[in-house]
């Protein structure tokens, strides 16, 4: 590290593999954006609108969702999604992502006209635009969503794999997870498994570790998004796990990666100094870092490597391990990967 005090460190290299588009917009953009359109927000000032932006332990499931609808509210234009996605790339570079993948529900931008493919095309030409603005590697997760008809989120699946080798490597299922149970959307995620992409499902995130098990018996994904309750399945003595139960030992035989979001987690009400992350990571259950809504739980990806160094002891060298292990993960191709394994190995020396 440089002792010259005019000089910033270089942030070691990240692979962040959970992150919200709608969820990590800059609060100035979207007052910049609903400033040329009909939407209301509680504040015109950056500063007050992140702070209500924050979803915070306790909140109201609708009161918290009300947060997404105003980022989604003026992500209607071509313009604003290509806008929003490079500034996407561009402040995750900053914090020295190398490789992120960015997911959302593009049929939730069809208000103002687009249809679904103008919606990926302005995504994913922000990502490009990021890229090359940065060097950070972004690829796009359609998401279908609990709630919703389980024919909308067939037609995510089915326009995500129109897209499979133009930046669109995944799809993912998001939303209520308390009221609405994964299998009633199998049939999306045979269209995307069947037509080349990644598969990754939040599960174990609000629900428990029941939604973990029928996320891997309907879905058979690559990536549990959060699968924080997977806790519930360990035994658990002087601090470290001293069994596994048949969901736990599932993910460890099929070697799933936990897209672990500690901040987010919080918000919904587990500490993050309570967050099982280290118990799972010395299990032997693959984790990786990830700010999952930057925005809306307002954190970085930097701030999400600060908690986990203090509050749960992680490496450096543990670090390495994590990232190169997400590098695996990820739904990227094998020249990519091979591109950025040096550059992740060296980086973290």
């Amino acid at each position: 590290m440089s002792t010259n005090p005019c000089v910033m460190p270089v942030p070691q290299p990240k692979v962040v593999l959970h992150d919200h588009l709608d969820g990590g917009v800059r609060p100035q953009t979207v007052i910049e954006l609903a400033a040329g359109l009909d939407v209301e927000l509680p504040t015109t000032d950056p500063v007050e609108l992140a702070s209500w932006f924050t979803i915070t332990p306790g909140m109201e499931f609708g009161q918290a969702w009300q947060r997404f609808y105003v980022a989604i509210a003026v992500m209607q234009s071509s313009d604003a999604l290509r806008r929003i996605a490079r500034e996407a790339v561009e402040d995750l570079a900053a914090d020295g992502v190398v490789y992120a993948e960015l997911r959302f529900a593009p049929l939730n931008h069809l208000s103002g006209g687009l249809d679904p493919d103008d919606v990926l095309d302005a995504v994913v030409g922000g990502l490009v635009e990021g890229e090359a603005a940065t060097g950070c590697v972004a690829r796009a997760i359609v998401c279908g969503l609990r709630e919703e008809d389980p024919e909308r989120s067939l037609a995510a699946a089915r326009l995500a794999v129109d897209w499979v080798g133009r930046n669109v490597v995944g799809f993912d299922l998001a939303g209520n997870e308390f009221d609405f149970g994964v299998e009633a959307h199998r049939a999306a995620f045979e269209v995307a498994r069947n037509g080349g992409l990644g598969i990754t499902v939040h599960a174990g995130e609000m629900a428990g570790v029941d939604s973990i098990a029928a996320a891997l018996e309907h879905v058979a994904p690559d990536r549990i998004g959060h699968g924080m309750h997977l806790i519930a399945d360990c035994d658990v003595e002087d601090g470290r796990v001293t069994g596994l139960g048949p969901v736990a030992r599932a993910i460890v035989a099929e070697d799933l990666m936990l897209e672990v979001c500690v901040t987010s987690n919080d918000c919904l009400g587990t500490p993050m100094s309570q967050h099982p992350v280290r118990l799972f990571h010395d299990a032997g259950i693959a984790v990786s870092v990830n700010p999952d809504d930057r925005a809306i739980t307002t954190t970085t990806v930097e701030r999400e490597y600060l908690l986990w160094r203090q509050l749960h002891g992680f490496t450096n060298e543990e670090f390495r391990s994590i990232n190169l292990r997400a590098l695996e993960a990820a739904f990227v191709d094998e020249g990519t990967k091979a591109n950025l394994r040096p550059v992740i190995a060296a980086g973290w020396k």
